[in-house]
């Protein structure tokens, strides 16, 4: 499988090995294999079964279930007779007002603008994939943004640090989460369903090889 040999060959036929850079032909290989390096058996690509409906699945409960942990009530407090909820927005605006504004605009930007704009170009590519409604130049880079995108979004860290508050804030008030707060574990969920359907190299070859 390596290259060895001295004819010429285009570039979109050969693959290199990320651990050890050994140069390999690109093979097509059968749905739900893999293909591995000849020297180190590192993974090279795969071509997972079903992948462009299951991500498309996955995508869209995410954006959806994000939508929902912006504007749902995410966390109640109450202590005696004073009691109050807040959403992911609110705690937003609320840092804004104060002299947090950087904090504001990142933890807007990093919870939900980059998620929000990953998942609508994920969902658009692959519902053009699907059904199969034709190939542009804009798909492919709206792919590459996805992948840019990817280690952006971190509803997962805001879920840490919610973790976090919640032990220490509880002993002074009584909380209770919303239904905003599971429905950011599902899209923490969503998201990792995503990482597991996607196959990378199926999506590209479809994107380089069909005719806009």
């Amino acid at each position: 499988m390596n290259t060895n040999s001295s004819r010429k060959v285009s570039f979109d036929d050969l693959v290199a090995c990320p651990s050890c850079d050994w140069l390999h032909y690109r093979l097509i290989i059968e749905k739900g294999s893999r293909a591995s390096c000849a020297r180190c058996a590192h993974e090279l690509y795969t071509r997972k079964p079903f992948s462009i409906d299951r991500t498309l699945a996955a995508s869209l409960a995410g954006i959806i279930l994000l939508l929902l942990s912006l504007f749902l009530p995410f966390l109640s407090l109450s202590r005696g007779s004073i009691s109050s909820s807040i959403s992911v927005l609110d705690a937003v605006g609320a840092l804004w007002s104060s002299d947090m504004r950087w904090l504001g605009l990142m933890s807007l930007g990093m919870i939900a603008l980059l998620p929000t704009v990953r998942l609508s170009l994920l969902i658009w590519v692959m519902w053009r994939l699907r059904y199969r409604l034709g190939i542009t130049r804009f798909m492919r880079v709206a792919m590459r943004w996805v992948e840019r995108l990817e280690p952006w979004a971190m509803a997962e860290i805001f879920m840490v640090g919610v973790v976090v508050s919640l032990v220490k804030i509880s002993a002074l008030a009584t909380l209770s989460v919303g239904p905003a707060f599971f429905a950011l574990l599902g899209v923490i969920f969503a998201t990792s369903l995503i990482s597991i359907f996607y196959c990378k190299d199926s999506v590209w070859t479809l994107l380089t090889t069909r005719s806009a």
